[in-house]
């Protein structure tokens, strides 16, 4: 008894083959446990299926909820301005035009006119009209300024009244010395304000070339002459003929502003 005992401890302990395949098969069964109990808990995704849940950090702090309403409400501002830009982006189609029955098809250029348009072209009514008011312009107030033709570039001339006569020392220094009986001058000048003239301009002369329409317009800054009168009112700045004929004693003209 001795002799196989200590042949045993030499040896040392050794499982039997059967004890060693129970030892595998519990170790076996118990990892399929544990793996079946992790995959009802949902802690074991599907493999290589692409198809698995992503883990998501979710912060429950108010900071945290600011944040992501904050982000929320920026995507969604951001939307509402793509929107908006496609929209403008986008060319708005003019509606289709309904044919309208009975309608008379007028060719191109045409312009259509409505009765009261046809009757507001109608040349008879306006001739009437200008006539009549014209008949109004030239019959004027009582007291009105006469016209007497046109003057430099058209403009219509207007017989005056002196406000002053010029005395002979105001215009005799520009007269020249030698003048008869029946010459005579004449200016247009245009009226301004505390009776004054300006812009005077030769009208004619007799005899031509004497020199005397050139002396009155030298001498017209001197004038006083009263402006005309359109519907009782005075007309500053309309134009006056002013008209010197002179005798046959030096410095006596006849001054006269209407004629």
């Amino acid at each position: 008894m001795v002799a196989p005992r200590n042949v045993m401890a030499k040896q040392g302990y050794q499982a039997s083959s059967r004890e060693r395949a129970g030892a595998m098969a519990f170790a076996a069964v118990t990892t399929l446990l544990v793996f079946l109990i992790m995959w009802r808990m949902g802690a074991v995704t599907g493999f290589g299926d692409g198809k698995g849940t992503h883990l998501t950090a979710i912060d429950l702090s108010a900071q945290g909820q600011d944040e992501e309403k904050a982000q929320k409400q920026e995507q969604k501002r951001q939307k509402q301005a793509e929107s908006a830009e496609a929209a403008v982006s986008q060319p708005v189609a003019a509606p289709p035009q309904v044919p309208v029955p009975g309608k008379v098809e007028w060719p191109e250029g045409f312009i259509e006119l409505s009765r009261n348009d046809y009757r507001a072209t109608d040349i008879s009514n306006m001739k009437r009209a200008e006539s009549g008011g014209a008949q109004r312009v030239g019959a004027g107030s009582p007291g009105d300024s006469a016209s007497v033709g046109q003057g430099p570039g058209g403009v219509r001339l207007f017989a005056a009244q002196w406000y002053r006569e010029p005395t002979d020392a105001e215009i005799g220094p520009y007269l020249p010395q030698r003048r008869m009986q029946g010459d005579w001058a004449m200016i247009a000048c245009r009226t301004v304000e505390k009776y004054h003239v300006e812009d005077c301009q030769e009208l004619g002369e007799s005899p031509p070339g004497s020199g005397l329409a050139r002396a009155i317009r030298q001498a017209s800054w001197q004038f006083l002459v009263r402006p005309p009168k359109v519907n009782g009112k005075p007309q500053i700045g309309e134009w006056v003929r002013i008209r010197f004929d002179f005798r046959a004693k030096k410095g006596d003209p006849d001054r006269q502003v209407a004629g």
